[in-house]
């Protein structure tokens, strides 16, 4: 059993609502209400924004106290994330700030840094949170706006500006560790939440999925830097009478290439989009309905949560062969690889996919279980709390 934090005041800063930011949202103000944590939070409280986080947030809303980081004009509050975050932490009377997503301030305070310029007096030794994109971790010479980078999150770490940093790449901890004196460094696994154990052809008929196609699953924001334009082509190269089918579920970018060859796969019958905001139990009947989850990201760094959720549903993935995605994928023998951007590889992983036997596609779901069980909601909580509460011992 966990020590209680004597009601320790943590300010949660979040100010996105799109993609995984309110799962997570959800996620930490849960764990530190659970481990006796007071909790305030800062979040995008305009009217668009406000159902979708109380409706996230559910009874945990009556829980917390809420401050808005845009003011009534609907601008940031200072003008910018971090004069927001100050006068955020400054009004709540908080002792600490928990960034759900470190890299919404970094890139600013760590040029700043680099030339002795640091971040208002209030945050210095105050500051934790979750930093997703650290690319400078992994290479602090290329390209050259990583050695600025470097210089100045070496200095804010040796001017002990941060408490706590969370880390979501297990290969990129040690480095950190070594390199940078100050804050704590902590591995912090991508979580998945839900049920993923409706049967697939009563989820298939739940979404109006035609029972006999074998199903990939193109999941979250589509844009083309998740490669959701190399999914379109491969499956518009695809003969009309074929048996695969798209799933693509979530906000789709404006591109008009992209709808229009999505539109073009409907008019087909080879695929069905639900372009927009998917709530927790469309998002379980999604992944129980397909066979094959699609990770084409193109340049994508550090972790991917739709991982992780594939892994819960036991499917196996495609994914682009870079980056992490790319490493936990051929670790964990979690599915497929293929050429970065390369759409007739892609499409040759799919066509084979179709054809695999239920004992090899087998192999795979019990690869991705294991997986799941060290990214699931246990393991986060465990992982956040045991690392936040050992500072109050």
């Amino acid at each position: 059993m966990m020590t209680k934090s004597s009601q320790s005041h943590i300010l949660i800063f979040e100010s996105r609502v799109e993609g995984h930011h309110l799962s997570w949202l959800r996620y930490v103000t849960e764990d530190l209400l659970t481990a006796g944590f007071r909790v305030t939070v800062a979040v995008d409280w305009r009217p668009e924004s406000k159902e979708l986080i109380q409706n996230n947030l559910s009874a945990l809303i009556a829980k917390v106290s809420i401050i808005s980081i845009f003011n009534k004009a609907g601008k940031l509050r200072g003008g910018s994330k971090l004069k927001a975050l100050v006068k955020c932490f400054n009004e709540s009377g908080a002792q600490e700030v928990f960034i759900n997503n470190l890299d919404d301030i970094a890139s600013h305070c760590l040029r700043y840094a680099s030339v002795g310029i640091y971040p208002p007096k209030l945050l210095q030794g105050h500051l934790s949170g979750v930093y997703f994109r650290p690319r400078f971790l992994e290479n602090p010479t290329w390209p050259p706006g990583n050695i600025i980078k470097a210089i100045g999150f070496r200095r804010l770490c040796r001017h002990n500006w941060f408490k706590n940093i969370f880390l979501m790449d297990e290969y990129l901890l040690a480095n950190a560790k070594n390199k940078y004196a100050g804050p704590t460094f902590y591995f912090l696994p991508d979580p998945w939440d839900g049920n993923f154990s409706h049967i697939q052809k009563d989820a298939k008929k739940a979404l109006g999925i035609p029972s006999d196609r074998f199903v990939f699953l193109n999941y979250g924001i589509g844009d083309r830097r998740k490669g959701l334009h190399l999914t379109v082509r491969a499956m518009l190269e695809s003969s009309t009478d074929s048996r695969l089918f798209l799933l693509c579920a979530g906000r789709i970018s404006k591109d008009r290439e992209l709808l229009k060859g999505l539109s073009q796969l409907e008019k087909r019958g080879m695929a069905k989009v639900i372009n927009r905001y998917v709530s927790d139990s469309e998002e379980s009947l999604c992944f129980c309905a397909s066979d094959v989850v699609l990770l084409p990201y193109i340049k994508h760094f550090g972790s991917s949560g739709v991982l992780s959720l594939s892994a819960a549903a036991g499917k196996m993935v495609i994914a682009s062969d870079e980056g992490l995605v790319g490493q936990r994928v051929r670790k964990h023998n979690l599915g497929w690889l293929f050429p970065s951007g390369n759409v007739e590889g892609l499409k040759k992983c799919m066509d084979n996919a179709a054809l695999l036997k239920e004992s090899e596609m087998n192999q795979f779901q019990r690869a991705a279980l294991r997986y799941a069980k060290t990214c699931s909601r246990e393991a986060f909580r465990n992982a956040l709390l045991s690392s936040l509460i050992s500072h109050r011992r």
